[in-house]
């Protein structure tokens, strides 16, 4: 069988190994120094100074291990020789104390037990050997021992010697058996926290956990990402998203999220669930989100097509049934005209076709509308169109000559359209900004163009009364109007427009701070 150390790669257990056989040699030295002392007229110093001799050599030889430890611990057969001496010495120990009656046997079965724990079962086994050799030798030739209790000595120590060996190698075998098992879940606990770790951070959801005050305690890199801060662990979940109650345990709900002032809020699907964490002795929240404010103007604009779609077939077919008759109207006023002298009359008529004419325009001007658009396959540079758009707007009589232009351009903002088709929509779109500042102290339009991976963003924001939630529903529906004299086909056709050019459309309004319109093309290749 071979000689194995079974603290060689565990230092810190090996030094309390060596700390504990120390502490023993130490303890009868300070109970032998203070016995002395107190009983200073009963010493017997033939006996004592072997006995303290015996315990320097001791102390000695430890204090020699405990410096040469790291060197020690990589050699087992060094480290079980130590045991040997111990065992020894506290042979000598007892043959100065007294065979018969001596206190310090305790101190071979100690011996013995912390050698099944440094050295497993052989190394136990083996000891009990020696120091059943050396305690044996002691009491052969003590002075006191008689021959009838010198067998019966040997047999009853050399019994416990070795039951105590079995008993701490098994427990060796075990506690190496239980530490190796620890060592593995303990590996496996540490390799499961860092794939979950590697998992959370790389995960496209941003993901929070914060306390019941909102102090954020963790936060993934997608978190920083998703609300465009450097450090979310710096802020508080609830100053985030001040529109959640703290008392709800368990969310699950879209909110608005503001990034920051020049920029638009976006919608994130929010989920957020309570838990206890036994590390913090108190309950967390963990939050999950993610960006969903493309998803939900897909989803708008989505709604909103099928809507014009239906309603613009209906009014299409209607509009043809109603241009017919609108012929005949036109041509028998027409002949009237001709066989009617009196003044007033001429007067009716001319108005009757005067408003027949607008009633024709406004019926080509929806069958336009109605009408499928053709794939843009043109070049067109943005940034040239919306400044020609922009400059035509300092020049128009029709609205107010004091509005603040503010302009952004990124370079290569090429796209595929019609350039005609999508100057009516930008110019449509920029007439309205101006009709909504009006009434507005301090009027101000910015026009963004920006240039996103393979889109085009353009960003149109005013400083004028805005909307309301129901207003912004029905914007762009056919015939629908908030102006006194407006036919409600402007902003619908502006719609048709840009649907045909693949354009991605949200708007985002308040009443009494303005109104955004964010229009995503896609780039020409």
């Amino acid at each position: 069988m071979r000689l194995s150390f079974a603290l060689q790669n565990n230092k810190e257990q090996g030094l309390w190994v060596e700390f504990g056989r120390l502490s023993l040699f130490v303890l009868i030295l300070l109970i032998s120094v203070i016995s002395s002392i107190v009983q200073e007229g009963f010493v017997n110093w033939s006996i004592l100074g072997p006995f303290y001799s015996i315990l320097t050599v001791a102390l000695g030889l430890h204090i020699i291990w405990f410096s040469f430890w790291d060197r020690l611990l990589q050699r087992p057969l060094l480290l079980f020789l130590g045991f040997v001496c111990d065992s020894l010495l506290i042979s000598l120990l007892i043959y100065h104390s007294g065979i018969s009656q001596s206190l310090f046997m305790f101190l071979h079965l100690v011996n013995i037990l912390l050698a099944g724990i440094a050295c497993r079962g052989v190394g136990a086994v083996t000891l009990a050997l020696f120091t059943s050799i050396f305690f044996s030798g002691a009491a052969l030739f003590s002075p006191e021992m008689k021959a009838l209790n010198f067998f019966f000595l040997l047999a009853l120590n050399n019994i416990a010697f070795f039951s105590v060996a079995g008993l701490s190698g098994y427990l060796s075998e075990q506690l190496q058996s239980v530490g190796s098992e620890l060592t593995k879940t303990g590996q496996s606990l540490r390799s499961a926290q860092e794939l979950n770790e590697v998992l959370i951070e790389n995960i496209p959801t941003g993901m929070v956990s914060f306390t019941e005050n909102g102090d954020i305690v963790k936060a993934n890199s997608s978190a920083a990402q998703i609300l465009g801060l450097a450090d979310v662990a710096t802020t508080n979940f609830y100053q985030l998203f001040p529109e959640l109650d703290k008392a709800q345990a368990q969310i699950k709900k879209d909110v608005k999220y503001a990034a920051g002032l020049d920029l638009p809020p976006k919608i994130l699907g929010l989920t957020v669930s309570r838990i206890y964490s036994p590390e913090l002795q108190a309950h967390l929240s963990i939050a999950l989100f993610d960006d969903l404010t493309k998803i939900r103007q897909l989803e708008y604009n989505a709604r909103q097509n099928e809507k014009l779609a239906a309603v613009g077939g209906l009014a299409a077919g209607i509009a043809h049934e109603i241009r017919n008759p609108l012929a005949g109207i036109s041509g028998s006023i027409e002949m009237l005209t001709q066989t009617v002298t009196n003044d007033d009359d001429r007067k009716l008529m001319k108005i009757v076709l005067r408003e027949i004419d607008r009633l024709n325009n406004l019926i080509t001007e929806f069958l336009d509308y109605a009408r499928p658009e053709t794939p843009p396959t043109d070049p067109v540079d943005l940034s040239f169109l919306l400044t020609e758009v922009l400059d035509s707007m300092r020049t128009n009589n029709q609205v107010r000559a004091d509005v603040e232009q503010i302009r952004e351009y990124d370079g290569g903002l090429t796209i595929l359209g019609r350039r005609d088709k999508l100057k009516q929509a930008f110019l449509n779109i920029i007439i309205n900004s101006y009709q909504a500042m009006n009434e507005s102290s301090q009027p101000k339009i910015s026009v963004r163009a920006l240039a996103k991976g393979n889109e085009v963003e353009v960003r149109i924001r005013d400083a004028g009364c805005g909307m309301s939630e129901a207003t912004k529903k029905k914007m762009f529906e056919p015939f629908h109007t908030t102006k006194p004299k407006g036919t409600g086909l402007g902003l619908a056709v502006t719609h048709k427009i840009l649907e045909g050019h693949g354009a991605q459309v949200f708007v985002e309004s308040e009443v009494g701070v303005g109104t955004e319109f964010i229009l995503t093309f896609p780039k020409a290749n």
